[in-house]
Protein backbone atom coordinates (compact mmCIF):
# COMPACT_ATOMS: atom_id res chain seq x y z
CA UNK A 1 0.00 0.00 0.00
CA UNK A 2 3.06 2.36 0.53
CA UNK A 3 4.56 1.98 -2.25
CA UNK A 4 1.40 2.09 -5.01
CA UNK A 5 -0.10 5.75 -2.23
CA UNK A 6 3.33 6.83 -1.53
CA UNK A 7 2.76 10.87 -3.01
CA UNK A 8 0.43 10.69 -0.03
CA UNK A 9 2.79 9.70 2.84
CA UNK A 10 5.29 11.94 4.23
CA UNK A 11 8.92 10.59 4.26
CA UNK A 12 10.70 13.85 5.52
CA UNK A 13 9.76 16.69 7.79
CA UNK A 14 9.77 19.39 4.86
CA UNK A 15 7.27 16.95 2.92
CA UNK A 16 4.72 17.47 6.00
CA UNK A 17 2.56 20.15 5.69
CA UNK A 18 2.07 22.85 7.85
CA UNK A 19 -0.84 25.03 8.65
CA UNK A 20 -1.62 28.70 9.77
CA UNK A 21 -2.58 29.06 13.44
CA UNK A 22 -4.63 31.87 12.24
CA UNK A 23 -7.16 29.63 11.01
CA UNK A 24 -6.59 26.40 12.43
CA UNK A 25 -6.02 25.93 16.27
CA UNK A 26 -6.47 22.55 18.14
CA UNK A 27 -7.58 22.78 21.75
CA UNK A 28 -7.76 20.02 24.21
CA UNK A 29 -10.31 19.79 26.22
CA UNK A 30 -9.34 19.57 30.05
CA UNK A 31 -11.33 17.98 33.21
CA UNK A 32 -12.95 21.10 35.17
CA UNK A 33 -10.79 23.04 37.52
CA UNK A 34 -7.36 21.31 36.63
CA UNK A 35 -4.34 22.79 37.80
CA UNK A 36 -1.44 23.08 34.92
CA UNK A 37 1.13 20.35 35.27
CA UNK A 38 4.88 21.10 35.15
CA UNK A 39 7.51 18.27 35.44
CA UNK A 40 11.09 18.76 36.66
CA UNK A 41 13.56 18.66 34.50
CA UNK A 42 15.54 15.88 33.73
CA UNK A 43 19.08 15.14 32.12
CA UNK A 44 20.10 14.51 29.06
CA UNK A 45 22.80 12.76 28.30
CA UNK A 46 25.76 14.71 27.13
CA UNK A 47 26.50 12.28 24.46
CA UNK A 48 22.92 12.87 22.86
CA UNK A 49 22.71 16.33 23.05
CA UNK A 50 24.00 16.95 19.53
CA UNK A 51 21.54 14.32 18.29
CA UNK A 52 18.51 15.29 20.30
CA UNK A 53 19.72 19.00 19.64
CA UNK A 54 19.46 18.76 15.41
CA UNK A 55 16.41 16.39 15.44
CA UNK A 56 14.73 19.71 17.11
CA UNK A 57 16.64 21.81 15.07
CA UNK A 58 14.45 20.08 12.08
CA UNK A 59 11.03 20.11 13.64
CA UNK A 60 11.28 23.70 14.25
CA UNK A 61 12.57 24.75 10.84
CA UNK A 62 9.86 22.42 9.05
CA UNK A 63 7.51 24.41 11.74
CA UNK A 64 6.00 21.31 13.38
CA UNK A 65 6.91 22.90 16.55
CA UNK A 66 7.28 26.06 17.35
CA UNK A 67 9.41 28.29 20.30
CA UNK A 68 6.78 29.56 23.10
CA UNK A 69 8.07 32.34 25.61
CA UNK A 70 5.21 31.85 27.86
CA UNK A 71 4.11 28.51 29.06
CA UNK A 72 2.11 26.70 31.64
CA UNK A 73 2.34 23.06 30.79
CA UNK A 74 6.12 21.40 30.62
CA UNK A 75 7.25 18.19 29.94
CA UNK A 76 10.31 16.60 29.26
CA UNK A 77 11.69 15.17 26.20
CA UNK A 78 12.25 11.51 25.95
CA UNK A 79 15.12 10.03 23.22
CA UNK A 80 13.76 7.02 21.98
CA UNK A 81 16.06 4.68 19.75
CA UNK A 82 14.84 3.21 16.88
CA UNK A 83 15.54 -0.17 15.92
CA UNK A 84 17.82 1.54 12.97
CA UNK A 85 19.95 3.02 15.70
CA UNK A 86 18.65 6.77 15.57
CA UNK A 87 17.59 8.63 18.46
CA UNK A 88 13.95 11.25 17.69
CA UNK A 89 12.59 12.55 20.45
CA UNK A 90 9.46 12.46 21.99
CA UNK A 91 7.03 14.15 24.60
CA UNK A 92 5.84 12.07 27.66
CA UNK A 93 1.80 13.12 27.68
CA UNK A 94 1.20 11.25 30.49
CA UNK A 95 0.07 13.54 33.20
CA UNK A 96 -1.62 15.54 30.46
CA UNK A 97 -3.47 12.66 29.37
CA UNK A 98 -4.99 12.09 32.68
CA UNK A 99 -6.33 15.70 33.04
CA UNK A 100 -8.16 15.57 29.85
CA UNK A 101 -11.89 14.59 29.08
CA UNK A 102 -12.40 11.25 26.98
CA UNK A 103 -14.07 11.50 23.73
CA UNK A 104 -17.13 9.37 23.71
CA UNK A 105 -15.83 7.91 20.37
CA UNK A 106 -11.76 6.50 20.89
CA UNK A 107 -10.28 5.75 18.22
CA UNK A 108 -10.64 1.81 17.41
CA UNK A 109 -7.56 -0.30 18.70
CA UNK A 110 -4.96 -1.40 16.50
CA UNK A 111 -5.72 -5.11 16.65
Amino acid sequence: MFKEYKDVFAWSYEELKTYDITIIEHKIPLKPGVKPFQQKMRKIDLVLLPIIEKEVKKLLDAKIIIPIRYYEWITNLVHVRKKNGEIIPCVDFRNLNKLTLKDNYPLPRMD
